[in-house]
Parts: structure tokens; sequence; C-alpha cells
């Protein structure tokens, strides 16, 4: 079991005593007959899977995906559906860390992060499932690349055609959606520039929003590289160019004013509009793109 997996089913389970203190008598005496019978074999937990009481319901799915693994992921299937949050987010994490060497479980977890009720819940089965990989290689970190690297062009993506769009379920990446996209309606999006979202219309939201914006390259020139850099995001950006996936910038809010880039070589589209999105995730607080956007031409 993973160290993340086991720190979530610790913070799920310390809620235990609390709940307990707050139970009838007979649910108490329940839960510890249940914690004496099962403590010593782990094999029992299989019966309570299905028992009336959330907390032993939980605590059995624990230990049974703990002792059986894959052989658990009928139970934690199961349990997903599960009306108690606390039982969901139990099956969730064991299924998010056995995905990790099944992959026919990113369907699930695709749905799950769509469906589900619980933003905690659609966060983490929608990271575990998350489609899109790449690593960002600049040519200045390039290993194999000892030139010099000079600058031919260097201008401020303009923030007077941004549109924006809340995307609360965090859905706006999947295949329904795809937010991303060259063409898709942009009816329902709103005009925003470079700043926090929340002094733009959009006060106390917290969450993922969705930035498109089109612009035009200058003719093509000889050159090695082209790259955007983003000189602030709060918190965490995902980028795509012309629909293509460059890289993410997501370190949590310590990454709410660091520089980072993304290599678009292949993807830019010399003398020609092209479309810049960016998925951003703000936990708290002030949320956006709140400093610019630089492209790059380099040789």
């Amino acid at each position: 079991m993973s160290k993340k997996l086991f720190l979530t089913m610790l913070a799920l389970l310390t809620a235990i005593p609390v709940l307990l203190q707050a139970s009838t008598p007979q649910d108490v005496a329940r839960r510890q007959a249940f914690t004496r019978e099962c403590g010593e074999n782990a094999a029992k937990a299989a019966k309570y899977l299905n028992d009336k009481d959330p907390e032993i319901r939980r605590y059995a799915l624990y230990l049974y995906a703990k002792k059986y693994g894959s052989k658990a992921i009928p139970a934690l299937k199961k349990a997903t559906a599960d009306k108690d949050f606390p039982v969901r987010m139990t099956a969730v994490s064991a299924l998010c860390d056995l995905a990790k060497k099944d992959a026919s479980l990113n369907q699930l977890l695709i749905k799950i992060a769509t469906d589900d009720p619980e933003l905690a819940i659609r966060e983490l089965a929608g990271k575990a499932s998350w489609p899109f990989k790449r690593d960002i290689l600049l040519i200045r970190n390039n290993p194999g690349w000892d030139h010099e690297v000079i600058t031919l062009k260097r201008w401020k993506i303009a923030d007077d055609k941004w549109k924006f769009l809340p995307d609360p379920g965090a859905k706006g990446h999947t295949d329904k959606f795809k937010y991303y996209a060259r063409k898709i309606s942009e009816k329902q999006w709103k005009p925003i520039k470079y700043g926090y979202w929340e002094e733009q219309g959009w006060e106390d939201y917290d969450g993922i929003g969705w930035y498109r914006i089109r612009f035009t390259m200058p003719k093509k020139v000889d050159h090695n590289a082209f790259e955007l850099h983003f000189d602030g995001v709060d918190e965490s950006a995902w980028i795509w160019l012309n629909g293509v996936y460059l890289g993410s910038h997501d370190i949590g809010v310590a990454g709410h004013n660091k520089h980072f880039a993304v290599d678009g070589t292949k993807e830019v589209k010399f003398g020609a509009e092209n479309l810049l999105v960016v998925r951003v995730k703000d936990t708290g607080a002030a949320g956006g793109i709140w400093r610019a956007i630089h492209a790059e031409i380099l040789k």
C-alpha cells in the first residue's frame, strides 16, 4: 500500500472515535465487537461490507482491501455507489492505488471523477485517471543541446481576448466537454483579463477555471524552439496549444507565484491563428492567471 493511500486511510479512520462518541451505546458496542473480531482476522471483514452502520462498512472495506488487494476490486467498485461519503472515499482511494498497476480501472475512475457528488472524491479520482501525460523539456534544460540559446523574439500574449469559464464539476477535460479543443461552443464563456478571477466577477469561487485565447503568430523564421512562459498562475495550471497538451505546473499552493514554462515547438502554427487553453485550479483565496504570459521564439 502506498504512503499516500495509508495517510488517506489514516485520516479517515481517525474520525471513528469522534463518531463513536456521538452514537448510541448499541452502536458503540457493535463497532467494538466488529473491531475485536476483524482486528484479529481481517478475512472476516467481508461479511460486514454491507453492514447498516457506515462506520463499520468503511473500516471493513479498508481491512478487506488491505488484505486482498486486487481481489477486492469487485467490492471496491460496489462501494463507489455507497450513499456514505467516507465509504466512497475509502473505496476510491484504494482503487486509485490499484489503478497504478491495473489500467483497466481508469475508465471507472474517469466516471467517478465526472459523476460523484462530492468534489473531494471527484478530484481524487480525476488526478489518478488524468489522461494527459507529457514531461516538460525546455531547450535550455535539454542535456543534448550544447549550444547557446538566443531569444529571437519575445512578446506578451495580450489579455484583451481571453475567455473564461468556471468548471465546478471538474469535468472540462473529459471527452464529453473537451474545453481544450479547437472547435467548441464559447457561448457561455465570459471575457477576462490577467488578474484574479475574484476581482472580475467570480467572487468567492474556488475550484477549476478554464481560459481560452486566440493569438496570431508571426511568419516562420529559422528557429529551434517556441516556448510559453508564465509569470504567475494561482495556483496550478495545465496547458494546451492548438488542442495538444503541453504539460502542467502543479505543485500546490506554493506554485502560485512561481515562473514556469512549456515547450510548444511542434504545436505552434507560424503565420496563423493559434489557440492557447489553460486549465487553472485554485483551492482557496484568490485564483487565476494573475501575471502575464510571454511567447518566445528561440534559436
